[in-house]
């Protein structure tokens, strides 16, 4: 029978020179699904390639269905087994499910409850099913997957409140001004984190970007990743008088902005708010500066503590997402099972069908029957095919949706397997193809 399997890498357990190693190019992935498909074993297949994960899903005939999509990846990426072995996981049936539900759930993420990665599935399904190598049954997995990803985002609040430094920034700046458009934002200090912070207050649409660095050239560069104004930084505070917005983070060793100096730019603003974020160690800004009238500092330590409760509630909301996840995966093992026993059933009103319909042909060209007639001899033929099947096909159902079996239909026990080959030993049934074959 058919087994969903997945292998995969991830932030969890692998590095990044290895996740890279393990990564597929959008113009990689033809060759790759080609040769998925051309696996004697590989039914269906879908690859899902991030920055921080690598997963390859399939549908195998195999009961070893880990070890082909491991040989796959081994040899397309030229990294022997061994290696492969320690930097990677693989999940069979319902783990496999629950799996991709938990990472479409945000549940799986680096930053649990980060958007990016329910966009990151559905492009990854999308480029999947063009390609054609999905079927019946990932195509039912992914679309539940994502339907489970944007349920979580609705019924809980996994994905509110910053949890990064730059985040829990901009975050306040957005409690201080309602909305950043039109907005001034000045960097003093071209490090790593102002220049993030900087990053995700363009995207919220500020207006303009002013950098001050002591090396002008490292002002010059920062400027252009923002279209802004680089200047060269020195004792002169007065660009501060059009900033909204100051990020503040070098390495001097006392003060670049005390009290008195803000008080003067202050009055030059007339008093138009402005948000302070001093991120450097020790403090570019004297504590003293948030006393001064419409004036709001924030330091490394108070972005943190924002940072930490959000965290916090995140957490709280994540255990309602693992249990909805649980819920979903319940749900869909069900499907599973109904998946499984209707190609079974089918072949077997094909059977009687076609013996039906033969036995009614001989029938009709003996009888001379009017076609009244004809019609209520051919219900009367259809009404006993239903009678006739509707004790096998229900115990066939019972037993699929049995609550005590363990796994998918696919890890049922001895019961299960021994039904569907007495069905088959009985009416001559031809071996069905599984799950890709039917429709619901």
């Amino acid at each position: 029978m058919n087994q969903i399997v997945t292998v995969g890498t991830s932030h969890h357990v692998a590095p990044l020179d290895f996740r890279e190693r393990l990564s597929f190019s959008e113009n990689q992935l033809t060759d790759a699904f080609q040769l998925l498909a051309e696996h004697p074993d590989v039914r269906e297949a879908a690859i899902l390639s991030t920055c921080n994960r690598v997963e390859v899903y399939a549908v195998t005939h195999s009961e070893d269905g880990c070890d082909v999509l491991s040989d796959f990846l081994s040899n397309y990426h030229q990294i022997k087994l061994q290696q492969l072995g320690k930097f990677t996981y693989s999940h069979q049936n319902l783990d496999a499910v629950h799996h991709l539900f938990n990472v479409t759930a945000s549940l799986d993420s680096m930053v649990v409850g980060e958007p990016q990665i329910l966009g990151q599935v559905k492009e990854a399904y999308a480029q999947s099913l063009a390609a054609g190598a999905t079927g019946n049954v990932l195509n039912r997995l992914f679309t539940k997957a994502i339907s489970v990803g944007k349920r979580v985002r609705t019924e809980t609040n996994i994905a509110a409140g910053a949890v990064s430094i730059s985040y829990a920034a901009v975050e306040l700046a957005k409690k201080i001004f309602q909305s950043l458009e039109d907005k001034t934002v000045a960097i003093i200090g071209a490090g790593e984190m102002s220049e993030l912070t900087a990053q995700h207050l363009v995207k919220n649409n500020v207006s303009k970007v002013i950098v001050a660095n002591r090396t002008y050239q490292r002002a010059v560069d920062i400027a252009k990743k923002f279209n802004g104004i680089p200047l060269a930084y020195d004792a002169d505070l007065s660009f501060l008088v059009e900033a909204d917005i100051v990020i503040s983070s070098t390495d001097a060793p006392h003060y670049l902005i005390d009290r008195p100096a803000l008080a003067e730019i202050m009055r030059q603003r007339k008093h138009r708010y402005m948000f302070l974020i001093d991120i450097a160690v020790p403090r570019d800004i004297d504590p003293e500066v948030d006393k001064v009238e419409n004036a709001f500092l924030y330091n490394i330590d108070d972005l943190e503590t924002v940072v930490a409760s959000n965290l916090k509630d995140r957490g709280q909301e994540a255990e309602i997402a693992i249990q909805i996840v649980k819920e979903e995966v319940a749900k869909f093992h069900t499907r599973l099972q109904i998946l499984e026993v209707n190609p079974i059933i089918k072949a077997l009103h094909q059977q009687f069908q076609g013996v039906a319909s033969k036995e009614l042909e001989t029938c009709l060209d003996k009888a001379q029957l009017n076609p009244k007639q004809q019609k209520m001899v051919e219900a009367m033929t259809q009404s006993i095919i239903k009678k006739l099947l509707h004790q096998p096909t229900a115990h066939l159902r019972q037993i699929a949706l049995n609550p005590d079996l363990i796994g998918t239909v696919n890890d049922a026990n001895d019961d299960y397997v021994q039904y569907v080959h007495a069905l088959h030993e009985i009416f001559g049934l031809e071996q069905t193809a599984g799950t890709n074959d039917v429709e619901e």
